[in-house]
């Protein structure tokens, strides 16, 4: 756990069409503690390669009240993924997972900051959310904290803050909705994100992005989303619930605060309070383990014990040959240092044995992910064809989804079966029908086969603008074992 010490924060997030920030102030300690919110602002727009951008949002947070900076970088500038990392050694987790999210996601090595946080270990593997950011948006931060004369506490996601609007059961998922500019979604498991999603600031946008992640965490995930939060503008927020609740038949219901925060006197927050900058927050004002790309975490120091250990003996061996050498029994002395030998020579074969079976998992590794590669374009010839021709019904548009959470090792399979790979493709296509007997007609025909699972996600009843009946059709289909 990393260890916060400041009590006033102003937390802002940065965007290139403009950002916002909000000033937080704790009382208090641990359950006891209380936070006060300051009126949000805006910031200005930047470019990342803009040599004025630092002093420009410096001079935006110039008559803020004192306190350090905690940042939330903008969306286009990081990355967040879950991934199944093919160790579980504390002092290697790290190194493995800024080389797995470099190369997935394509960051330039230099400069850039990845931190991770490990939610589950495996007999081989840990699976860890893994944020990164590029090394310009980092300079920028930290230029910003020193145009501006404050301390840099810390950088993060607006997205990692919305955990503190959930009070779920232990192990249910929970899906957080941030409305407020640039509307925020997050599937959240014991106070932890596991899945982000973004939508543009029309509703309907929400409304979609929200029942994309419900289904694709229910057919990945063994348990499905038990609640939905909202938060916002009442007035949208309201609206919102609303239409979740009937599209998805969940748990849906919009959060106006946390119990122990309060606006300060005389403040208000018309478009409704960024509850996802204050969660990052109050995670850092209490010290919750979180990620942080300014200060990640620092390797266990497991050599730490092994020195001691190693002191003790080296104590131990020096009374032990003083009294040899006081009682002359020369023999015993050779003898001794014979055994050192053998064990220093057996330990380094031990280290070479492991170092060479670490690099095997990480090439199979490496092998397992670069197989994975659907052909979107046979899959679109597949389904395109069960559309007729004759004019009795058109295809709107098809889009379609990897779902690929990484790679599975099973030390318990057979040797050809110990590395996996396994994907779900997910598909959503729009059309209208001459009547309900055609669209039947194109629905019986997907499923035909098992090849694909099919259920409706809009009204058949709909009105098309070509022909009279629009239908939408969604698609899954897990990959060949």
């Amino acid at each position: 756990m990393r260890i916060g010490r400041e009590t006033s924060l102003l937390v802002l997030e940065l965007r290139r069409e403009g950002g916002r920030g909000v000033h937080i102030k704790m009382e208090g300690r641990g359950p006891e503690a209380q936070f006060e919110l300051g009126a949000t602002f805006d910031l200005p727009s930047f470019a990342p390669t803009d040599v004025d951008a630092a002093e420009r949002l410096a001079s935006a947070i110039a008559d803020q009240p004192p306190g350090a900076l905690l940042l939330a970088l903008p969306r286009e500038e990081s990355v967040l993924r879950r991934l199944e990392l093919p160790t579980i050694e504390p002092d290697e987790l790290l190194a493995v997972a800024r080389f797995r999210l470099l190369q997935e996601a394509h960051l330039d090595e230099s400069g850039a900051a990845v931190d991770c946080l490990p939610i589950q270990t495996h007999e081989a593997t840990t699976t860890a959310i893994v944020v990164g950011a590029s090394g310009t948006i980092m300079q920028m931060g930290a230029d910003v904290a020193i145009a501006s004369g404050r301390k840099l506490a810390g950088v993060s996601l607006r997205v990692l803050g919305l955990p503190d609007l959930l009070d779920a059961p232990e192990g249910s998922p929970s899906l957080a909705i941030d409305l407020t500019r640039g509307p925020s979604l997050a599937i959240v498991v014991d106070g932890v994100v596991h899945r982000v999603g973004a939508s543009g600031d029309d509703l309907e946008d929400v409304e979609r992005e929200t029942i994309r992640l419900v289904s694709a965490w229910r057919m990945t995930e063994e348990k499905p989303v038990d609640q939905i939060v909202v938060s916002g503008a009442i007035e949208m927020a309201d609206h919102l619930v609303g239409r979740l609740r009937t599209a998805l038949g969940l748990s849906v219901q919009h959060v106006v605060s946390p119990l122990d925060t309060e606006l300060s006197v005389d403040v208000e927050h018309p478009t409704g309070t960024p509850w996802g900058l204050v969660g990052l927050g109050r995670a850092h004002l209490l010290s919750h383990d979180r990620i942080d790309l300014q200060h990640p975490r620092v390797p266990e120091d497991r050599a730490a014990s092994l020195r001691r250990r190693g002191l003790l003996l080296a104590g131990v061996i020096l009374v032990l040959f003083g009294w040899i050498w006081s009682s002359g029994n020369q023999e015993k002395m050779q003898l001794q240092a014979q055994i050192n030998v053998v064990r220093a020579e057996l330990a380094q074969q031990a280290k070479a044995e492991g170092e060479a079976l670490r690099e095997m998992f990480r090439h199979q590794h490496a092998v397992e992910w670069l197989s994975v590669s659907p052909d979107f374009v046979s899959e679109l010839q597949a389904i395109s064809e069960v559309v007729p021709d004759d004019g009795r019904a058109v295809m709107g548009s098809w889009r379609g989804f990897l779902v690929f959470d990484g790679v599975v090792f099973d030390p318990k399979a057979s040797r050809k079966e110990k590395w996996t790979s396994p994907y779900q493709l997910r598909f959503v296509m729009t059309g209208e029908a001459q009547d309900r007997e055609v669209a039947d007609s194109i629905r019986a025909a997907l499923v035909e086969g098992d090849r694909y699972r099919i259920e409706t996600s809009g009204a058949e009843a709909a009105k098309g603008k070509r022909l009279p009946r629009a239908f939408t059709y969604e698609l899954g289909r897990k990959s060949a074992p």
